[in-house]
């Protein structure tokens, strides 16, 4: 069974137990709902844990040069074998632009990588719409 787990490797932004505890449970929740959307032959279908690893700008901007040669810090990096790297200072500043609450970007941003997962992209504008569609359906669903 795939099991999601979550992982705080950042000091910039306090997250509380409480706070990790109910994203991963969300999380968790999130996996079957994007299950039910996954591509055929999806890398979501093939691996047994999803890793959802919090980290800040300079981590996330390290990685985003060294995987994808783009400099400066992004929201969402996910690797086909199962991890996730999510900003949480970016997730912070994009939830005061866009007036959302912070916990709630945070799990959009691992519904985001989950999606991608499941063999979805979002490079193309209609793709990135298909993948907005998706990702507030399940969402509303699971937060």
């Amino acid at each position: 069974m795939l099991d999601l787990n979550i992982y705080n490797h950042q000091k910039a932004i306090r997250l509380s137990p409480d706070q990790c505890k109910r994203l991963q449970l969300s999380g968790r929740q999130a996996v079957t709902e994007v299950l039910e959307f996954a591509k055929h032959d999806s890398n979501l279908g093939k691996i047994d844990e999803v890793e959802i690893n919090f980290v800040d700008d300079e981590t996330i901007a390290d990685l985003h040069l060294q995987f994808m040669q783009i400099p400066g810090p992004t929201d969402v990096i996910t690797f086909s074998h199962g991890e996730i790297h999510i900003s949480v200072e970016t997730a912070r500043d994009q939830a005061q632009q866009y007036a959302n609450d912070f916990d709630r970007e945070l799990m959009l941003y691992i519904v985001h990588g989950l999606l991608h997962l499941a063999g979805y992209e979002d490079a193309t504008e209609r793709q990135s719409n298909e993948m907005d569609d998706i990702q507030s359906t399940i969402l509303a669903r699971v937060w």
